[in-house]
């Protein structure tokens, strides 16, 4: 229902009738599931046309879909404008910010055909006036009530913004200035790198890494990002914030030497301090609060939404989660007297969950000691360890399936995945102890990857924590306790 009087055009019958057929369409059912669809297909549309070749086939077919779309913008535009009034009173069209920016897109869309039609325009008005068609995807936010509360969240959240922006750069200043003092005038070498000195960068010099040797003349040249003064200092170190290219600007940092000389490598390691604590400073706890300021604007817009509930926020807190709870089950098998239970009883104590948490600590510990070049005596034990951890974990899957059954055990994903995990270590000593016996044991026939002299009791590989090595049962109770301690 509409509130106000119905004067002017409301007491016109052909007028009122208009307006009521316009309402209807409006609050159809399907009116903005169909302008979601087009907005999305206008969006799509946009993306696919070619920046490059205007006059191309596939430009020449989006255009007439683009006629298609900003006709039923149009549309919706007009009959919105008839239904809600155009300004002078309250809930009219353009007193809303989302309705006169879809205004703004129909608009310059309109007028952009128009020119397009003109011979002798100014071919960069309609181009300017093109660009406003990127401001469809927008339409959106206004029909999805959830993305329109992530919205206002934002717009909310950069009131408050200024205060830490203004910190922000406090501290990017200083650490500006620090790099000033640091490494000014020591991102210079050249391209000779046997020449650390201005003075000795002359003449020219033999380059070997083309296919044919060439002479090139030596150049005393300076890093594209350096520290020479503060300004330089700011965007040195804002694109290091940025995690693009900082390590070669850090090998920079280390290989200086002094002012008006060329580098030298790992010269200076220590200052490589300086690039941890502006990254435990900057995209660590800046944008941390960033991300919290835009979660505590956005808890406050929810309790701002339910403020007129009779019920408090914990009140609320307390119903929704006796809704949403779920009783936890385990299982026990009924007969006490049976084996089963006996295994069960087993499974479920507290000693042995400490001691499989040995095991796993102890096993995740063995993964650890591999390293390159090792002796054979060290990757022997270490083959060992892994075959007795692996029959351990095998073990307690097998104790499981008995006292929980097989229904009950694989109902857990979980317990799905200590399954697939042991079969893949088994699996996987299986198939490299057979392909290692399969080959002999001299070095000309040894197969890549294997040491010769360890190819009757090679050890696999351990392709990673989570890709079946042997023992990684366990290792995913070793990240469920971290996750629960966190949390």
């Amino acid at each position: 229902t509409r509130s106000g009087p119905r004067d002017g055009c409301w007491a016109r019958q052909p007028c009122y009738l208009l307006r009521r057929f316009c309402h209807y369409i409006v609050t159809m059912r399907y009116f903005e599931m169909v302008i979601l669809v087009v907005i999305a297909l206008s969006s799509i549309a946009l993306a696919a046309e070619d920046p490059v070749r205007t006059d191309s086939p596939r430009n020449n077919a989006l255009k007439y879909m683009d006629y298609i779309f900003t006709g039923v913008f149009t549309f919706e535009m007009v009959i919105k404008m008839i239904d809600l009034g155009l300004l002078l009173h309250p809930g009219a069209y353009f007193r809303d910010l989302w309705n006169i920016l879809d205004f703004i897109v129909v608009s310059g869309a309109l007028v952009a055909f128009a020119f397009s039609g003109s011979k002798g325009k100014d071919i960069n008005t309609i181009k300017s006036l093109r660009v406003l068609r990127v401001l469809r995807p927008l339409k959106t936010i206004k029909r999805l009530p959830k993305l329109k509360a992530v919205f206002d969240c934002v717009v909310n959240s950069l009131k408050n913004v200024l205060n830490i922006l203004i910190v922000y750069m406090l501290f990017m200043f200083i650490f500006a200035v620090i790099a000033v003092q640091l490494f000014k005038g020591k991102f210079f070498y050249c391209t000779d790198e046997s020449k650390e000195l201005e003075r000795d960068c002359r003449g020219q010099y033999l380059d070997y890494e083309k296919d044919e040797v060439e002479a090139q003349p030596r150049q005393w040249k300076k890093y594209d990002f350096h520290y020479d003064n503060v300004l330089w200092a700011l965007l040195t170190l804002f694109t290091v914030s940025t995690g693009e290219g900082w390590p070669m600007v850090l090998k920079h940092s280390v290989d200086a030497t002094y002012e008006e000389q060329g580098p030298s490598p790992g010269y200076r390691m220590e200052l490589s301090i300086f690039y941890v604590v502006y990254f435990v400073v900057f995209p660590f706890f800046f944008v941390n609060i960033f991300v919290a300021l835009i979660i505590i604007t956005f808890q406050e817009q929810g309790d701002k939404v339910m403020s007129e509930c009779s019920l408090e926020k914990n009140e609320r807190a307390c119903i929704d989660f006796a809704i949403s709870a779920k009783p936890l089950t385990r299982y026990m098998p009924q007969n006490q007297q049976s084996f089963q239970y006996k295994t069960w009883t087993f499974v479920v104590s507290p000693p042995f969950e400490y001691f499989i948490m040995a095991m796993i600590a102890l096993n995740t510990a063995v993964l650890m000691m591999k390293f390159y070049d090792a002796p054979y005596e060290y990757e022997l034990m270490l083959k060992c360890l892994n075959i007795v951890f692996t029959s351990m974990f095998s073990m307690e899957c097998v104790l499981k399936i008995i006292a929980f059954g097989v229904l009950n055990y694989f109902r857990d994903a979980w317990n799905v995945f200590d399954f697939v995990t042991v079969l893949g270590s088994i699996t996987d000593i299986l198939v490299t102890e057979i392909a290692v016996s399969s080959v002999s044991c001299s070095p000309s026939r040894a197969p890549q990857g294997f040491p010769s002299r360890a190819c009757p009791l090679g050890a696999p590989d351990c392709v990673g924590l989570f890709l079946a090595p042997p023992g990684a049962p366990g290792q995913r109770r070793l990240g469920v306790v971290s996750a629960n301690i966190l949390s």
